[in-house]
């Protein structure tokens, strides 16, 4: 024989109570969680466009970087913060740095010059996209308010960097 359970009047409303009350709980879990992701990090997009470099001798390959690299310099990062009105922030970094299609055919001595010099314009160009970063970041940290003026801040970063490292010659972005 099957019995119902006897509850009086009060455990129902109590048991309603409480079952409104866990609802509601869960609501704003969800209602959090999502107005947390929406402050969350920002999208990243990374991009490496390499320009050839052919030439094998000291003269050929400052010439080639001269007249191929971007913007008049050996190498160059771009980035692009954006938002949204409801604060979803992405930011887009490009950065462009010379590839030597012929490593094989340049002497010893011009392949170790040109390795240590790659490795420090990568680092150097690196250090632009953290800029870029950080303006996104802080995007996010004060919910896209003052956007324009905590892109221009970091922009101005990147300047001062440049002119402090000698568009990165302090830091060995010097070939030979």
């Amino acid at each position: 024989m099957h019995r119902k359970p006897v509850h009086s009047e009060n455990e129902d409303a109590s048991f309603r109570a409480r079952k409104r009350t866990r609802f509601a709980v869960v609501a704003l879990l969800i209602l959090v969680c999502s107005t947390i992701s929406a402050f969350a990090n920002p999208t990243v997009q990374t991009r490496w466009i390499n320009y050839a470099v052919t030439g094998t001798t000291v003269d050929t390959i400052l010439n080639q970087m001269r007249d191929n690299g971007p913007n008049g310099f050996w190498a160059h990062t771009r980035w692009y913060v954006r938002w949204t009105a409801s604060c979803q922030v992405s930011i887009e970094i490009n950065y462009t740095i010379p590839k030597h299609t012929r490593r094989g055919a340049m002497p010893a001595q011009t392949r170790i010059a040109w390795d240590q010099m790659i490795a420090a314009l990568r680092a150097h160009e690196e250090q632009h996209g953290v800029h870029g970063m950080n303006a996104a970041r802080e995007l996010v940290q004060k919910r896209c308010r003052n956007g324009n003026a905590i892109v221009q801040k970091w922009a101005e970063q990147d300047r001062i960097f440049d002119r402090v490292t000698g568009h990165g010659r302090t830091e060995g972005v010097t070939f030979p």
